[in-house]
């Protein structure tokens, strides 16, 4: 029997993250975002996933902005190693966002620092 998970993005619109569970397919995952808005040097070092990374075979990922896409690196560094979908112009689009958000993030840690 298939099961459907909604992990992401309940009760606010950012971090979309849904884990379908089916005997033919396994485990696929459908968008692995980020919450934004808010405190988000605070926010960021606390983000979990309700499932073990290493366990997901798929990642389906519906597009690219960040609350759809943003902590796929987190994925990763966790011990995922399924297989990626998304079109050809995610893929180039993908890491120009992430590095971009890397240098807000340390902007913003930098000014918290300071305060």
């Amino acid at each position: 029997m298939a099961s459907l998970r909604f992990l992401g993005a309940a009760q606010e619109v950012t971090g979309s993250c849904y884990l379908l569970e089916t005997p033919d397919l396994g485990k696929v995952l459908l968008d692995c975002g980020m919450h934004q808005g808010g405190d988000a040097v605070h926010r960021l070092g606390k983000e979990a996933f309700a499932f073990d990374p290493t366990t997901i075979d798929t990642l389906f990922l519906s597009h690219a902005h960040l609350d759809h896409s943003g902590l796929i690196p987190l994925l990763v560094h966790n011990g995922f190693e399924g297989d990626i979908f998304c079109i050809n112009g995610y893929s180039k689009l993908l890491p120009v966002m992430f590095n971009d958000t890397v240098g807000l993030y340390e902007r913003d840690l930098k000014h918290e620092n300071r305060r």
